[in-house]
């Protein structure tokens, strides 16, 4: 019975720390991440600046039941893209080109894309690679595309 009320417990204060970073003006709590453990808080993820991790870490410690927090909170430079940016703009590239068909997918991790799915003929298979290899901040690409024989 216990180990099912520290379960709840942590959910809830996870809830309380995601209110509070909605609710702080300055923090924009999309790209960070929380995880809770016996009161301990840790935050992860990209922020825009010092004075927003700063503003998030504050945020955290108002709420009540947290017992320490784990700032790994880290700040992005200017024009560093993370991920996610860079999985968007492929997304968008990659669905605005009539030659790729939908069943194409980019997977990014650490800057490097990685294109899956299936196509019938070479030039969509080209045509994703074109698609993605140039966009800022990708440091590499692997192209896993299946071409379909049928």
């Amino acid at each position: 019975m216990e180990i099912g009320l520290a379960a709840r417990s942590a959910e809830a204060l996870a809830h309380d720390v995601r209110a509070a970073l909605a609710f702080d003006p300055v923090v924009d709590g999309h790209e960070i991440g929380i995880a809770v453990e016996d009161g301990i808080v840790t935050l992860t993820g990209n922020v825009d600046s010092l004075r927003e991790a700063v503003a998030a870490e504050r945020a955290v410690r108002r709420v009540d039941g947290v017992r320490s927090i784990a700032n790994a909170l880290r700040i992005k430079s200017r024009d560093e893209r993370t991920d996610t940016d860079i999985a968007r703009e492929a997304l968008h590239r990659l669905r605005n080109n009539v030659a790729i068909p939908l069943s194409v997918q980019a997977i990014v991790r650490f800057g490097h894309v990685t294109l899956e799915g299936v196509v019938s003929w070479p030039h969509q298979r080209a045509a994703a690679d074109t698609a993605v290899r140039y966009l800022s901040g990708v440091k590499g690409v692997t192209n896993a595309i299946l071409i379909d024989e049928d």
